[in-house]
């Protein structure tokens, strides 16, 4: 199902916030002096927001009391008896404050059918005030009671017209996840009628049908926007979003469509870019996001895409540039981007720089940081440093005993202490024989001390435990290939894994050095080709130069291997066959 359409620009009415319907999220609108359906707050000065008539009623002891019990309710953490308490002084008095504080404290105590009680007592004594209805629309649509809803809605739509637009835009944020959807879609149909000639109708229509799975029904009402409004961002937004299932040609052709007749449109930009990058088309993707950044330099969204897809063509200028000015722009936004700007650094050689950076990221990607860390922690012959880092890990759980082994070993691994990655993780294995995670990683290490019998060990144990598991096979056969002459078995392991993941360039790295030790070259070159390019990776470098080599493509075969050096000049098969190719 489609998600609800949302956008930056739009503008969440404030009847809807949190202290009404708890937790619907505001966002900025571009227009500054727009103003939303019923959006103004209890104690704003306009006149169909006031309170009405206040009755004369004379203050005795009784209720002097009653208004005691009710403030002294809510000091001492009662809140249900502290609305039922204003509930019945509203009634009481009939006072249009007293039935707007009875309804704020049954909503605040979450006391919906008190809160609705209330918020009629509200409209009884203030008819012509807006505020009340505002407040009986909202509680009435979280009861989930549509048909009560809508008098109060159409009211609020008539007393402000010049909102409506803006209101058809947020409508499919009245929802929340027990809101029956078909209902809410005859509901958004009732509601728009009078208003079809305006494209927000269409499109309100339009998120409540792709609500309800009506998908075709939805880029019709779409269709009608655009025919109202042609090349309408948000319409157009809309409908690439419910073009997901479509070839990626067919969203990029309709995008640039649009921006032919839009070509103000940044967000159609950005949009049409982000389709580039997904198809590989980095070029394209490029000159959109320099083009939206020429008119708009601050664009956060132009600043990260330009960036990473810089990042992805090497253009590390550029992808510094931009990747850091989007931080400084955004800093909570852009959090991750630091992972990104550490590699940057590092592959420059400012170890330092790159540090800064990786320190700096939270969240999803620390754990990746934190491992960036160790290696240059260790590259910089700081390896206690790097073990600092693993001790702060928790190791409560078996999972984080597990975890924290781990990253012991990749650090004794990047300083070339294979016996220590050895020990770190035997010692967790002796507690945790069947892990998976550290039998993988032990098979990795006696693989490095040329221990093939204990490499092979821990791999069959390990398939034992996970035999449909494409890293296993992988590792197996590749081993099996690289250190052994038992071509045809490690053929088998490998045979299964592309057969699981053909596009994986890690198995098609395995799978054609492989098939260069038997001597099948063309298919080795194809193989390892494709991986290189997927992955840029050392070992997949010296690989591929090793099989142009033989070949006799000799000059490609040096350029390559340079690359690969520059990628990881200690690493072993880089070394092993740079004996060769540079002979």
């Amino acid at each position: 199902m489609p998600l609800p359409f949302t956008r930056k620009q739009l503008v969440v009415p404030l009847w809807l916030s949190l202290a009404v319907l708890a937790g619907c999220a505001t966002v900025p609108h571009p227009d500054a002096t727009a103003q939303n359906v019923a959006s103004a707050p209890a104690s704003a000065p306009a006149e169909a927001n006031q309170d009405g008539p206040l009755p004369n009623v004379e203050l005795t002891d009784q209720l002097v009391m009653r208004f005691l019990v009710g403030d002294i309710a809510l000091q001492r953490g009662e809140p249900t008896l502290a609305a039922q308490t204003w509930n019945d002084l509203a009634k009481r008095t009939h006072d249009p404050r007293i039935a707007r504080r009875a309804t704020e404290v049954s909503i605040g105590a979450g006391q919906l059918n008190l809160a609705l009680d209330s918020a009629q007592l509200w409209i009884d004594s203030s008819p012509q005030a807006l505020n009340p209805q505002q407040v009986m629309l909202s509680l009435l649509l979280r009861a989930n009671r549509l048909e009560e809803a809508k008098p109060h809605l159409k009211a609020l739509l008539e007393a402000k017209p010049q909102d409506v637009p803006s209101f058809m835009m947020q409508m499919h944020l009245l929802w929340d996840k027990n809101t029956d959807r078909a209902a809410a879609a005859k509901f958004t149909e009732e509601v728009t009628q009078p208003y079809l000639n305006l494209p927000e109708a269409h499109f309100a229509r339009a998120v409540a049908y792709a609500n309800t799975s009506r998908v075709s029904d939805a880029l019709k009402e779409l269709t009608a926007a655009e025919s109202l409004r042609p090349a309408w961002e948000p319409a157009v937004l809309y409908r690439v979003q419910l073009m997901n299932d479509q070839p990626a040609q067919a969203r990029i052709d309709y995008l640039k469509d649009a921006m032919r007749q839009n070509p103000d449109s940044a967000q159609i930009k950005t949009t049409l870019a982000r389709e580039y990058v997904t198809n590989r088309q980095y070029k394209e993707a490029r000159e959109l996001y320099e083009e939206a950044l020429r008119k708009q330099p601050d664009m956060l969204e132009a600043l990260v895409g330009s960036g990473l897809v810089a990042l992805e063509q090497r253009d590390l200028d550029t992808a510094y540039l931009r990747l850091s000015t989007a931080v400084v722009k955004s800093p909570r936004t852009t959090n991750n981007l630091r992972l990104y700007l550490g590699q940057i650094a590092e592959e420059r050689g400012q170890t330092a720089t790159a540090l800064s950076w990786y320190q700096g990221v939270d969240g999803d990607m620390k754990d990746a940081a934190q491992q960036r860390m160790m290696r240059l922690y260790v590259k910089a012959g700081r390896p206690e440093d790097a073990l600092a880092l693993v001790r702060a890990q928790p190791s409560t759980s078996p999972q984080e005993r597990v975890i924290r082994a781990q990253l012991e070993a990749q650090v004794w691994r990047e300083a070339k202490e294979y016996n220590k990655a050895w020990d770190a993780l035997s010692n967790e294995l002796k507690k945790q024989p069947d892990s998976p995670d550290l039998l993988y990683d032990r098979s990795l290490v006696a693989d490095l001390q040329h221990n093939l019998p204990a490499a092979e060990a821990d791999l069959h144990r390990f398939l034992q435990l996970q035999p449909d598991s494409v890293m296993g096979l992988n590792a197996l056969g590749y081993t099996l290939a690289n250190r052994t002459d038992r071509l045809d078995e490690a053929n088998g392991y490998l045979e299964k894994a592309i057969a699981k993941e053909p596009d994986n360039p890690v198995i098609q790295d395995s799978l054609g050095w492989l098939r260069y030790r038997q001597g099948r070259f063309d298919e080795a070159k194809d193989l390892l080709t494709k991986a290189f390019a997927a992955m840029p990776d050392a070992e997949i470098g010296a690989h591929l130069a090793a099989v142009l080599w033989r070949q006799g493509e000799k000059s490609d075969a040096r350029k390559v291997l340079a690359a690969a050096q520059k990628l990881d000049p200690t690493n072993e098969s880089v070394i092993e066959i740079s004996k060769t190719v540079t002979q």
